[in-house]
């Protein structure tokens, strides 16, 4: 029995004249009622290969207009036998009201409708989600080479989240009522919610889709329009047929949207939004004309639809999905490339450039499964930024590559658990989860090294060899690697290379390795060689082939990027210059890497890092701005695990950033300024160490923030907020200053520096942190004032509570906390819950609030006790119990033990142990780092700040360095200093 909707459909499609199909519909098998051998608790959840679809004709109607979520579907897919077999299995879900009709196509005249098969039924998995058609009785029924059209009628219901077919609702004020609008979201596993169909990214086939929707709204697919006819209330819109492709990327939106389009090169580019967003797409749809054409020049590919569109939606799966021909995109991503805000602006841009990159990666060559979604996110990744940089060169949106995906990169691996690249997944959420930083940002630096290591020609030469050879086609990564293979042999230079041969092996190494090596380069300055070692950052025993790449004072060639030379996937190999063809002398420096484009760390002998220093001091842009910011980059982990070999090294190659202006370096030496001033917090090095921060930072913030027109206001503003931050935190009175300013605006006149800046959104919090940090008293007694007379719901609420977590008074935290959780607080500004969780936050976050905090909590623990709360903060915050306050800690826990039991308190987690290993855990390392390194620094800082001829100091710091004329003593000295290096684990 059809539904009311299905009927419908029924009489439109024989208007149509489609009434062939019409009438299958009514001679339906009926679903097996009986266990059926084909519900086997063993299936894979991978469709068999048996049987393949060759074309689906999908029929959708709604009646979203009226607030109706049901659909009605319709959909014919012609199927090839391939291997005999005695079901066909494809994927459902969610989907109701299930008719099947099955006919047999005569090859000879594929459109004509042949015997109907009617001894079949289907039986429906919801473990797998097959549906399951085969015959009544278990016999092979289906011989290869057959065809036969399974023509499918169901009903299925549109959701609120977009997974599938989903609605939204628009309010239009002005007409005040309401408009439904219907989207759709396929990737990865959600085609199966719209339609039966085989989704699976290897099954490609063509599709041709009609929808059928209120006559006040209009449909757009992946294709264009083909026919749109009228019947009253209800209109059909029937788009020309898809060329071939997966289901993932089906897509259509039903809506009453307006456009705005633009044609070139015989692509039509359009912008879809609401009607009152109309005008606001114009600046995305000239960047979508430019970009389009500008990957079509790159890469040597045409665009392969006659047009693309761009949908502006309420909502949607993440910022944008790239359905082939059919963007779809949230609005305040595709609609806000007008916005003042520059960096929003380019962020923006790049992730709408993201999506289009994808029509060449992932639609018209796609992965044969979710093993190798690396291929698609990190071409589109990678190559947005290559487009976008080519197109706009003044953006410098590499730079920004360098902060917003190789930082995550790198910082993945050392600090969550990590997979390959190419990783196997078969279920739902395994599939979901693969689209991850490893999926997006791991494999755009992968793919960034080899871009560089190959020649930047050749690489993309292989890749355009790779999307002609397999367009409209699937691939695994072998396929890929294969074509750069033909590339790379090709490239004369890479001919006479041993390794010209192994581009498969070679990139195979890096997607199935779960880490990312460390190399050490280790030089012997006697007899002119290099040991080269590499070691995954995690203790796992992995080896890549590495592409390496020299610059040296005598040849500081930064611009050739590509590889010179192979590191093989061994532990250990040494090297003469020769045999490296390098030229050095014994004081010469050496940089691996060059600018940075492998993704792997290096790590250098004291001496190299020395030479390195005296450059940089001497002529710093001699050595490119990259690796600059590497040097820091790749020594932070050291210096964070107290494994470096010399601190005095370290603050050589610090010296010279008083001469640095560009803001890449300044970004990667941000956490390790940060690192030192917490650990030397309290010690007798600490205002020296702030004096000489100050001395560095100082030139660059003045540019920054104290000059007009600069032209950097926009440029990068998170290495903006690194500047401000670090000024401020060492007390660089200008900084404060200027903070104290913007924040007291804010506070007090409600000023909003936002709208005169736009581009502090990012700098907002650390703004009005640094504001407070030096609050006179009458300002903080106004601030707390300001406090009980705001709304609590409001973000300005949060953003006075929030801040005056920063304040350096101790008088003004102890007046703070005794309002927050203390004798006479009601829980007025925080409840007690959010109040106990700030303290901890409070605590971990403001070296200054920490004693003060525990001297509060040794007044106040009787009433601190009460909370159900206190536990978890007490246990929370003991990890930071210095070892010189253990026998203190132990009083105090003690004491709060005996006052919990005598008052019957029985919190929810039990009192720490005094003994516990949490117990000072966060502060071992830091006191390690005291013991090995407060006492080095403090005599470096003295010299180096004395009034009596600093450079001289430098000077002579600088002298011992590397080079055969140096005494046999250092010679030997050197030498042990190198052995004692490489007994150490180096923990990442």
């Amino acid at each position: 029995m059809l539904t009311p909707c299905a009927s419908i459909i029924i009489v439109l499609f024989a208007a149509l004249g489609w009434s062939q199909e019409a009438e299958a519909v009514e001679a339906v098998a009926t679903a097996t009622t009986t266990p059926s051998p084909h519900l086997l608790s063993t299936r894979s959840l991978r469709l068999p290969n048996d049987t393949y679809p060759l074309s689906y004709r999908l029929d959708i109607s709604t009646n979203i207009h009226l607030g109706d979520w049901r659909f009605s579907g319709n959909t014919a897919i012609d199927i090839e036998i391939r291997r005999s077999t005695n079901e066909i299995v494809l994927h459902a879900k969610n989907l109701s009201d299930i008719h099947i009709t099955l006919r047999l196509l005569d090859p000879d005249m594929p459109e004509a409708l042949g015997e109907l098969v009617d001894d079949i039924t289907h039986t429906y998995d919801p473990h797998t989600t097959f549906l399951i058609v085969h015959p009544l009785v278990n016999y092979q029924a289906f011989e290869a080479g057959q065809r036969y059209r399974l023509h499918i009628s169901y009903t299925g219901l549109m959701g609120t989240r977009p997974k599938g077919l989903y609605w939204m609702a628009y309010e239009e004020p002005l007409n005040n009522r309401t408009v439904y609008v219907a989207a759709t979201q396929s990737e990865p596993t959600y085609a199966r919610l719209i339609f039966p169909c085989y989704d699976e990214p290897a099954f490609k086939s063509n599709y041709s889709i009609r929808l059928t929707h209120s006559s006040s709204l209009m449909a757009v697919s992946n294709m264009p329009v083909l026919e749109v006819l009228n019947h009253g209330e209800l209109t059909t819109t029937t788009f020309q047929t898809t060329p071939p492709m997966s289901t993932y990327l089906v897509a259509f939106v039903i809506s009453n949207f307006e456009h705005i389009s633009e044609t070139y090169r015989g692509v039509t580019q359009s912008i879809y939004s609401s009607p009152t967003s109309k005008d606001k797409g114009r600046t995305a749809l000239k960047n979508a004309v430019l970009t389009v054409a500008a990957l079509e020049d790159y890469f040597g590919v045409r665009y392969s639809l006659p047009k693309l569109d761009h949908v502006a939606l309420k909502k949607n799966q993440g910022a944008a999905m790239e359905n082939w021909g059919l963007i779809t995109f949230r609005e305040d991503s595709l609609l806000s490339l007008d916005v003042t805000d520059k960096h929003k602006r380019l962020k923006n841009k790049l992730m709408q450039n993201h999506e289009i990159s994808h029509q060449w990666f992932g639609n018209l060559v796609s992965p044969e499964w979710w093993s190798y979604v690396w291929i698609n996110e990190g071409f589109a990744t990678y190559f947005s930024y290559v487009i976008t940089d080519l197109l706009h060169p003044e953006d410098r949106v590499m730079d920004i590559f360098i902060r917003d995906e190789a930082e995550h990169a790198y910082s993945y691996s050392s600090f969550f658990d990590v997979r390959p690249m190419t990783y196997y997944v078969e279920t739902e959420p395994d599939i979901m989860h693969v689209f991850d930083i490893i999926s997006y940002k791991r494999a755009a630096c992968v793919i960034k090294m080899f871009h560089h290591a190959f020649h930047q020609k050749t690489f993309v030469q292989g890749i355009s060899r790779y999307l002609k050879k397999f367009q409209y086609s699937v691939v695994s990564e072998q396929d890929l690697f294969d074509t750069i293979q033909e590339s790379v042999l090709e490239d004369a230079q890479f001919q006479q290379q041993s390794w010209a041969h192994m581009v498969r092996d070679i990139m195979l190494s890096w997607t199935h390795s779960e880490w990312l090596p460390i190399v050490s380069v280790i030089r012997n300055y006697e007899n002119d060689t290099i040991t080269l070692r590499q070691r995954s950052i995690h203790s796992k025993s992995e080896h890549w082939w590495i592409p390496l790449n020299f610059a040296s004072a005598q040849s500081p060639s930064f611009e050739h990027t590509h590889a010179e030379y192979f590191m093989p996937p061994v532990m250990e190999h040494t090297l003469s210059l020769e045999e490296l063809q390098l030229q050095l002398g014994g004081r010469d420096w050496l940089i691996v890497n060059k600018q940075q484009t492998g993704f792997y760390h290096v790590l250098y002998d004291t001496d190299n890092l020395q030479a390195i220093a005296r450059q940089l001091q001497q002529n710093h842009s001699l050595i490119h701005a990259m690796n600059r910011a590497a040097l820091f980059q790749d020594l932070a982990p050291l210096i964070e695990r107290n494994e470096l070999e010399s601190v005095d090294v370290l603050f050589e190659l610090f010296k010279y950033l008083k001469f640095e202006d560009d803001l890449t370096p300044w970004s990667q030496v941000a956490n390790t300024i940060e690192f030192l001033d917490c650990n030397l917090y309290g010690t007798t090095a600490h205002s020296l160490f702030k004096q000489f921060v100050r001395r560095l930072v100082a030139p660059t913030f003045l540019r920054l923030f104290h000059k007009e027109d600069t032209g950097e206001a926009t440029m990068d503003i998170l290495a903006r907020s690194d500047i401000l931050h670090m000024a401020c935190r060492v007390d660089m009175p200008e900084c404060l200053d200027y903070t104290h300013r913007l924040a007291h605006e804010y506070i007090f006149k409600k000023n909003n520096f936002e709208s005169d800046y736009p581009d502090y959104y990012a700098m907002h919090d650390i703004i009005l942190c640094m504001g407070v940090r030096h609050l006179s008293d009458e300002e903080f007694g106004s601030l707390i004032e300001l406090l009980h007379v705001t709304d609590r719901n409001s973000a300005y609420y949060d953003d006075m509570i929030y801040s005056l977590r920063c304040t350096q008074s101790h008088q003004h935290m102890r007046h703070y906390l005794n309002l927050l959780v203390g004798e006479n607080s009601t829980y007025t500004l925080l409840n007690e819950r959010e109040a106990m969780m700030y303290l901890s936050y409070v605590f971990k976050s403001n070296m200054a609030a920490r004693s003060v905090i525990w001297h509060f909590i040794d007044h106040n623990y009787k009433l601190l006790a009460r909370s159900n709360f206190f536990v978890q903060l007490f246990n929370d915050i003991t990890e930071f119990v210095p070892e010189r306050q253990k026998h203190h800690f132990a009083t105090l826990r003690q004491n709060i033990d005996m006052y919990m039991q005598m008052e019957h308190l029985s919190p929810k987690d039990p009192l720490i142990s005094i003994d516990s290993r949490r117990v000072g855990k966060k502060m071992r390392n830091s006191e390690q780092f005291l013991d090995k390194f407060e006492r080095p620094i403090h005599n470096w800082l003295l010299k180096e700040l004395s009034p009596t001829g600093s450079e001289n100091t430098y000077a002579a710091s600088l002298s011992v360095a590397n080079g055969s004329n140096r005494p046999a003593g250092l010679l030997s000295a050197a030498s042990k200093m190198v052995r004692s290096a490489l007994r150490v684990k180096l923990q990442f």
